[in-house]
């Protein structure tokens, strides 16, 4: 008798360890699946409040995989693409530290740059952002926040952005024919994947 209760208590015990063992399993796989979300930046961006007002820090460059990056740095470097786009801007009077984006909680959207204002307005949708710009100029803008250690980025696809550049020097210094953008235009033309947007902190 004692032996058959030595025995059923070892298969209770082994049991229950096993269903530890296995909830220690889905424990993990959960908590490894929830870490990468927060690496890779999805989770937080599509809970991540955009609202309120973010200084400019520059033009923000990225890539969808690291080929595409690698392709982008063997044409003409990230660091070069992104400070031409700088340069471009700050002919606006959009340039770091000094220009502003508000998205306000009705939807309206501002652009600040000393005596430049671009209204418009946006929408969120998980790390889906759209701006829409009517009245300086007119453009849609779609793209993808991505939480960074500082503030954010807004990513857009690099000919989109590009074409918001263009709009802006068009609109502002009555230059739509630059030969910086043309180079930009050119880099890029060849690079599929490439990501061009605001980097913002508060």
């Amino acid at each position: 008798m004692k032996k058959a209760i030595v025995f059923f208590s070892a298969l209770a015990l082994c049991a229950s360890a096993a269903n530890a063992q296995d909830w220690l399993d889905s424990f993990l796989k959960v908590a490894t699946e929830k870490v990468g979300d927060v690496i890779s930046g999805t989770s937080s961006a599509a809970n991540f409040d955009i609202k309120g007002t973010w200084k400019y820090q520059g033009v923000a460059v990225a890539a969808s995989s690291d080929n595409v990056l690698t392709s982008l740095a063997a044409s003409a470097g990230t660091g070069s693409v992104e400070k031409k786009c700088d340069d471009i801007l700050a002919k606006a009077g959009i340039k770091a530290g000094s220009a502003s984006f508000s998205f306000n909680n009705d939807g309206s959207f501002t652009l600040n740059a000393g005596k430049l204002n671009i209204p418009g307005t946006w929408t969120k949708e998980g790390d889906k952002v759209t701006i829409n710009f009517a009245k300086l100029f007119t453009l849609k803008l779609v793209g993808t926040v991505k939480t960074t250690g500082s503030g954010c980025e807004i990513l857009f696809e690099a000919d989109k952005f590009l074409g918001f550049i263009q709009k802006v020097l068009g609109a502002v210094t009555k230059v739509s024919d630059n030969s910086t953008l043309a180079l930009v235009q050119g880099t890029l033309s060849n690079v599929n994947g490439a990501k061009l947007g605001f980097k913002l902190s508060k």
